[in-house]
C-alpha cells in the first residue's frame, strides 16, 4: 500500500490563480496522472455530458453517467479509476478564489461542499444540464482568452455555477429565521474542520460561537437533523478511516494524531459507531478492495 499523496491544487491549475476550468479531454493528463488515491486540498466539480465512469471518493465507489454532476471538497481523498470515456468539464479551485470576490460569503453557504454530503452526486435533466452547461463553457472562454477583469469574471461566473447547483441539492426554499439556524451550523461546521482534532465535545465548539450546548445541539437537530456531538464524531471518524487506509501509520499513532491520548479509548469510540475495531477495518478494507493494490 503506497502512501497516500497530497495534490495541490496549482499542480492541477498550473497556475497561482487558485482556479481552473478545462473540458475533460484537456483534463485527461491529470486523470492519468491521479489513478492513484490522493488527497485534494481543492474543490472539484465534474460535469459529464457524455459517456460513463466511475471514480473512488473517501471509500465508495462513484458512478460518472450522463448528465450528471459530482461536487468533492478539499480533504477528500480521491482516485479516478474508469474515465476514458466521458465527455464534459472539469472546475477546480481553492476557497480564497472565491472569497477574495465575495469577502463575507464563503463556500461553507453551500451545504453541498461540505463533508455532511458524503457524495454530493446528481442526474440533472437536459434542459438543467444545458444551463449549467452554457456556464461552464462561458467560464473556459474567459478563461483561455485572459481579457480585462477576467479573473472578477471567473468569480461571479462560479458564483452563478454553484447558485445553481445549490438549487438542485437544496430545492426547498428557506425562510429567513431557518437561514440564521443554517449559517450558524456552517459556522459549526467550519469549526469542526478546523479544530476536530482537539475538540471533541459539543460544549468546547459552544464556547467559541458564545451559545449554549444545548441551543447548538437543538439548531443541528432542526436544520439538519444530525445532533451536534454527531456531526463532530462522523468528522473524527472520517478522517480515522481515511487514516487508516491511506497512510503507513500505527493505529496508536493514528489515535494521538486525532487527539485520543488513550489508545485503548479510540479504539473502543471506533468501534462503538462502526461495528469493528480499527485495525480489522485496515485489514478488511485493504483486503476486499482491489482500487488500493497499487
Amino acid at each position: 500500500m503506497n502512501e497516500i499523496k497530497n495534490i495541490k491544487c496549482s499542480e492541477v491549475t498550473q497556475n497561482e490563480l487558485k482556479f481552473a476550468v478545462y473540458h475533460t479531454s484537456d483534463f485527461l493528463p491529470f486523470m492519468q496522472k491521479l489513478n492513484i488515491p490522493h488527497r485534494h486540498n481543492y474543490y472539484m466539480i465534474l460535469l459529464n455530458e457524455k459517456g460513463n465512469g466511475s471514480q473512488l471518493i473517501d471509500f465508495k465507489e462513484c458512478p460518472i453517467e450522463p448528465l450528471s454532476v459530482t461536487c468533492m471538497y478539499n480533504g477528500q481523498i480521491h482516485q479516478w479509476l474508469d474515465f476514458d470515456k466521458i465527455e464534459g468539464y472539469i472546475l477546480v479551485f481553492e476557497s480564497d478564489f472565491f472569497a477574495l470576490r465575495y469577502q463575507n460569503y464563503q463556500l461553507s453557504e453551500f451545504s453541498f461542499l461540505t463533508y455532511r454530503h458524503n457524495q454530493p452526486y446528481l442526474k440533472i435533466a437536459v434542459e438543467k444540464f444545458e444551463h449549467i452547461k452554457s456556464i461552464a463553457i462561458w467560464m473556459l472562454n474567459e478563461y483561455k482568452t485572459n481579457e480585462a477583469d477576467y479573473e472578477k469574471s471567473l468569480r461571479s461566473l462560479l458564483n452563478l455555477l454553484l447558485i445553481d447547483l445549490n438549487r438542485l441539492f437544496e430545492p426547498i426554499s428557506k425562510n429567513t429565521e431557518f437561514s440564521q439556524s443554517l449559517q450558524l451550523v456552517h459556522h459549526f461546521e467550519e469549526l469542526i474542520d478546523k479544530h476536530y482534532k482537539q475538540k471533541h465535545f459539543v460544549k468546547e465548539y459552544a464556547s467559541i460561537m458564545y451559545i449554549r450546548p444545548n441551543y447548538l445541539n437543538s439548531v443541528c437537530n432542526d436544520v439538519v437533523n444530525i445532533a451536534a456531538g454527531e456531526l463532530i464524531r462522523n468528522r473524527i471518524l472520517l478522517e480515522a478511516k481515511r487514516l487508516l487506509i491511506h497512510e503507513q501509520k500505527t493505529v496508536a499513532e493514528i489515535a494521538y494524531e486525532l487527539g485520543f491520548e488513550d489508545n485503548s479509548y479510540f479504539g473502543r469510540f471506533f468501534k462503538k459507531y462502526e461495528n469493528i475495531t480499527p485495525d480489522a477495518f485496515k485489514r478488511k478494507f485493504i483486503n476486499t478492495s482491489q482500487f488500493y493494490q497499487l
